[in-house]
């Protein structure tokens, strides 16, 4: 990859991106297998079987409308195959900050994009995609500035053709031969950031201990009221993380 972007995995080699699309709806159980696979190297997890564990928790349609799996369901897929994770939400915090410190850790993240509203309030996002990589400002060769993060986002393009991580490859420095970028998505950091706005996430580390230490060291709650704490935190939103650096 170039020299300003910052990638989960260093390789960029097909074969170490073992990345797969997504059915209707699938993208709850498609995301966390897609991480796993990233984080391992290898084709281990296949999103029919998350989709198949996800049980009653999936529907691809929902009384007409688009289904899929609530939030939690994620973070209880990671964990069953005895990898690390919370279910969180950084909207209180610099959640750019957290997602580029786990970056560099090689750790991937499974993050929501847009909003599903019930009346006032926001429940759950409305896709969920992995994110592989961000970069440091650069000048493409027509002098536009540029900073952007990259995804694994398994309904990417919405057609699904020519689906796979060479739809990121761009001649952004204007020798003829496109660069390679992590992952099968690119957006600006603006549009990321528009379209973030659930922040909620899930880090993926190799084991829960891992993501405990690293959890203890940087990160806190904040205050909520208890029954909305006990309910927020594990069916709706994830725990408010606060980043310490």
């Amino acid at each position: 990859f170039p020299p300003y972007v910052h990638s989960v995995v260093s390789d960029d080699d097909s074969m170490r991106w073992p990345i797969q699309p997504q059915g209707i709806n699938e993208c709850g159980c498609t995301a966390p297998a897609n991480a796993l696979n990233v984080l391992v190297g290898h084709h281990k997890f296949d999103k029919e079987q998350f989709v198949r564990e996800a049980g009653l928790w999936f529907h691809r349609n929902f009384f007409g409308r688009a289904g899929g799996s609530p939030s939690f369901v994620t973070g209880w897929l990671i964990k069953r195959h005895g990898f690390g994770t919370h279910f969180g939400s950084l909207k209180m915090t610099d959640g750019e900050t957290v997602l580029r410190d786990l970056i560099d850790r090689d750790i991937p993240s499974v993050v929501e994009i847009g909003s599903n509203m019930f009346g006032p309030f926001t429940i759950w996002g409305q896709h969920s995609i992995v994110i592989v990589g961000y970069s440091d400002p650069y000048t493409d060769a027509r002098g536009n500035r540029i900073e952007e993060y990259y995804f694994v986002d398994s309904q990417y393009p919405a057609d699904f053709k020519g689906f796979g991580i060479e739809t990121n490859d761009v001649d952004r420095d204007g020798d003829g031969v496109p660069e390679r970028y992590p992952g099968n998505r690119t957006m600006t950091r603006s549009e990321f950031v528009q379209n973030f706005s659930t922040g909620i996430y899930y880090p993926v580390f190799r084991s829960q201990s891992d993501h405990d230490v690293w959890a203890s060291a940087h990160l806190s709650s904040a205050t909520r009221l208890p029954v909305l704490r006990a309910v927020g935190e594990s069916l709706l939103t994830g725990s408010y993380d606060l980043w310490h650096g």
